[in-house]
């Protein structure tokens, strides 16, 4: 089957752009698949069941749902949550009180790099409940244009624990890819500008172990070059409003640090 085009994709009517969303969302927070029937009912839609699954079918065709095996419930594609996020999602942020107490915690970090690492995976697996990597970029000779990378990570045990990995073969071959620097360097967007965030969904991916995940990444560093990376490691029904804003706003204090130390 071809893959429609996003001009083809910008036609969807009203009630199809509805619909798509309420499947996204009620399958981000439960993991199975989504009926008609829970649609109307949930989200008090003036229109029958029989109207809604017409629309689902639609939604199918289209390459933005699909059904697993029997199931007569849908699921978003990778090219459902990609319309998702360029196409309906709200504006990614976090809690005006999140910020606050991320803020004070970053304020409260040492000047030194592995606790900014640390602080920042940690932050960022607390608030999006995935795995979450940072890096720092040291440069060693800038003559020779010698440097290293750490890597700190956090949150692994939480993807363990959803329902989409209960073959932990694949979050074995996803970790222990994260820990090669080569291959890492393969996924780290060279060209993100400061407080740009990549999102690459699944199939996207060009690393066959990253097909069953998606990765939300985003760059901080100060105003002449990055410094290092940050991003979030989750399966495709990731919050991705949310994650994006997390990755945001930690990059954002990143950046902030980096520049008052002069790292």
């Amino acid at each position: 089957m071809l893959i429609p085009s996003f001009d083809r994709l910008s036609e969807l009517r009203p009630r199809q752009r509805e619909i798509l969303r309420a499947v996204i969302r009620e399958h981000i927070a439960s993991a199975r698949p989504i009926a008609s029937a829970a649609l109307v009912e949930r989200y008090h839609m003036d229109v029958s069941t029989a109207t809604v699954r017409n629309e689902l079918a639609s939604l199918e065709e289209l390459g933005l749902l699909t059904h697993p095996h029997t199931s007569a419930g849908r699921i978003p594609t990778d090219l459902g949550y990609r319309y998702f996020i360029e196409s309906l999602m709200p504006q990614p942020d976090l809690r005006a009180d999140e910020q606050v107490t991320l803020s004070h915690q970053f304020r409260q970090v040492p000047a030194d790099a592995v606790q900014w690492l640390r602080l920042a995976a940690s932050a960022l697996a607390r608030v999006t409940a995935e795995a979450a990597l940072a890096t720092y970029d040291r440069v060693l000779d800038p003559h020779e244009v010698v440097w290293t990378r750490e890597i700190h990570y956090e949150g692994i045990d939480q993807i363990l624990g959803q329902p989409e990995f209960e073959v932990r073969e694949r979050v074995r071959e996803v970790v222990s890819l994260l820990h090669d620097r080569a291959r890492l360097a393969q996924i780290l967007p060279e060209t993100l500008d400061e407080g740009e965030v990549a999102v690459t969904i699944g199939s996207e991916h060009t690393i066959e172990p990253l097909r069953s995940f998606s990765l939300v990444i985003g760059r901080y560093g100060r105003d002449e070059g990055p410094i290092g990376y940050i991003g979030v490691v989750g399966p495709t029904r990731m919050d991705y409003q949310r994650t994006i804003g997390a990755v945001r706003y930690v990059g954002a204090l990143m950046s902030d640090l980096a520049r008052a130390l002069g790292a």
